[in-house]
């Protein structure tokens, strides 16, 4: 199948908007904008009808959030402290990183890599170094071999805490962006005591104990080697509030591993992954004949999904049944989110989950996270690379 030669006229789901506008309220429009990948004008538009009341829900139930004067104090602190947090990472852990455990020579040799950039009194007092002690380390310094050493382990650790342990080896390396082997990152790692964060093991969720038709499968795990908009995947997940449980649909184009379309609702009813099927289709406009893989659940299976793939004049794959490795990449990703992201933080509703689920999804996973599957790109670079190849 060819490429498209110009670029879709995009189209949004409400809960979309809906979305993006709760976003833009809580990092700001610009900043929203540019994580989702819109236009500014678009989402200022959304925001006004927003505070008209005339953005209507969607068909899957969602609402405009509606929250009492404590709700949005409890949630403008909760904002304010993670701001001040990040601050502090910015400003300390994601420069010092595992220096802080090191030795007095390592700590200096950190300062002396700094010092253009921070004050020394600052980088000393925050280190638990003297000064006077740095000053006359700087006329005595340690072997070549012990400061390179000593700056590659302030650049690992502050890597890995940016990025909140969910990056290891692979993609450190390739984040350092200079000739640094496999084997002194590990060393690095080792010597600073850091691990990325553990995987938990794969649990079935899918209910496909239901007598509606299931499609064959046409995708037969052929994951690789496809051009944008020829072949997506798709998968249904639970997030824990506590509020009772939040339910995610995705939705991701092969080609770039990016995340196409997503919908939540506190329902994993059939709407939920026709949403999701929604926006992808109206922001991506893919050309007939586009393969849609999903598993066999009755979701999937039922008369309004199978429908809507009809109607996009797509054609529908399932995996065997209870075979999670059919799907993959959808599994991986939905592992990646709840490891790299929901199982560090506890969410008290269920609209402090979505905002921070599509923060997440749009602002770090399709523009900033490195995908092992397409050669530790980033899916919306890598997505670029295809379309203009």
């Amino acid at each position: 199948m060819g490429k498209r030669s110009s670029v879709p006229n995009r189209q949004y789901t409400d809960e979309f908007k809906l979305e993006a506008v709760r976003l833009a309220e809580s990092i700001g429009g610009n900043q929203a904008a540019k994580r989702l990948g819109i236009p500014d004008s678009s989402l200022w538009n959304w925001i006004r009808l927003s505070r008209a009341g005339k953005l209507a829900a969607d068909e899957s139930g969602t609402q405009p959030v509606k929250r009492s004067g404590s709700e949005l104090e409890a949630e403008n602190a909760r904002l304010r402290r993670e701001l001040a947090h990040t601050k502090l990472d910015l400003e300390i852990v994601k420069k010092a990183g595992g220096v802080f455990r090191e030795g007095v020579a390592v700590k200096y040799a950190w300062i002396d890599a700094h010092r253009d950039r921070f004050s020394v009194a600052r980088m000393c007092r925050q280190l638990g170094v003297s000064r006077t002690g740095y000053c006359q380390w700087r006329t005595r310094p340690p072997s070549p071999r012990t400061q390179a050493n000593a700056t590659l382990d302030a650049q690992v650790a502050a890597l890995h805490a940016q990025y909140k342990r969910r990056y290891g080896r692979p993609r450190i390396l390739r984040e350092l962006g200079q000739p640094v082997g496999h084997e002194r990152v590990r060393k690095s790692l080792q010597r600073q005591g850091l691990r990325p964060l553990y995987r938990r093991s794969y649990r079935v969720t899918t209910d496909s104990d239901h007598r509606k038709p299931v499609a064959p499968n046409v995708l037969d795990r052929r994951f690789d080697g496809w051009q944008i908009n020829q072949a997506w995947v798709g998968d249904i997940t639970y997030i824990a509030t506590a509020e009772g449980w939040l339910y995610l649909a995705c939705i991701m184009d092969l080609a770039s591993r990016r995340i196409v379309g997503w919908s939540m609702s506190d329902r994993i009813k059939a709407d939920l992954v026709c949403q999701a099927l929604k926006s992808a289709y109206w922001q991506r406009k893919p050309p007939p004949g586009l393969i849609l893989h999903t598993d066999r659940g009755s979701q999937y299976a039922g008369d309004q999904h199978c429908t809507l793939i009809r109607d996009f004049r797509m054609v529908q794959s399932m995996s065997r049944k209870g075979n999670c490795w059919d799907n993959a990449p959808m599994e991986s990703f939905f592992k990646t989110l709840k490891v790299e992201r929901v199982h560090q933080l506890r969410y008290d509703t269920r609209a402090q989950a979505r905002l921070d689920i599509v923060d997440w999804i749009e602002g770090f996973y399709n523009r900033q996270r490195r995908h092992s599957a397409i050669n530790y790109q980033i899916p919306v670079a890598a997505e670029s690379g295809l379309m203009a190849a």
